[in-house]
C-alpha cells in the first residue's frame, strides 16, 4: 500500500496533537474536478458576481432618490 498517495490513512493513526501538528502542515493539493463541474463552479461565479452588481446598481439607484 502506497501511503503517499493515501494521506488519510496516516492522519487516522495520529494522536491528537499529532493529527494538529500534521494538519499544519499537510497540503493535499488541489482536487481535480470534472470539466462539467468546472463549467458549473464558472457559472456560479459569473452569477455572484452579476448579482452583486445588479446589487449595487439598486443600493445607488435607492440612495439618489429611487428614480424619482
Amino acid at each position: 500500500m502506497d501511503l503517499e498517495h493515501r494521506p488519510e490513512a496516516v492522519l487516522k493513526v495520529l494522536e491528537a496533537d499529532q493529527l494538529v501538528a500534521a494538519k499544519e502542515h499537510a497540503h493535499f493539493g488541489r482536487r481535480h474536478l470534472s470539466k462539467r463541474a468546472q463549467a458549473l463552479l464558472w457559472g456560479l461565479r459569473l452569477y455572484v458576481v452579476f448579482m452583486m452588481a445588479l446589487v449595487a446598481v439598486q443600493v445607488i439607484n435607492a440612495i439618489h432618490g429611487g428614480g424619482k
